[in-house]
């Protein structure tokens, strides 16, 4: 089984679909199709994950793999891969996540 999330960057116009699956090591695989380059490049540098890349944003592989590509600060596609990552090793409910749909940020004057 999986998770799979969408990441809608609205401001970029730009769509991702994330899916992670636990691998036979316990690890976490993580497959993106994107209309952005930027984060198929992203996607291309990123390994499995582990728990440790999940739980310690210091020393994550998500957030390292962010920082040495050409993303945006604002791009919403790492906090994406840990919320399907985080359902996916049983850290939050997917329940929780159908109940809401969806997380947001809202442009506010």
């Amino acid at each position: 089984m999986s998770s799979k999330v969408r990441v809608k960057n609205n401001v970029c116009n730009k769509t991702s679909i994330i899916e992670v699956s636990m691998n036979e090591n316990c690890g976490f695989d993580v497959s993106i199709d994107s209309d952005c380059q930027n984060v198929q490049r992203f996607a291309d540098f990123l390994p499995s994950l582990t728990m440790e890349d999940l739980s310690d944003k210091k020393n994550s592989a998500v957030i390292r793999t962010y920082q040495e590509q050409e993303m945006s600060a604002n791009c919403l596609v790492p906090a994406g891969i840990l919320t399907a990552a985080w359902m996916e090793a049983g850290m939050v409910s997917k329940n929780r996540f159908k109940a809401v749909e969806r997380n947001c940020v809202e442009y506010m004057e």
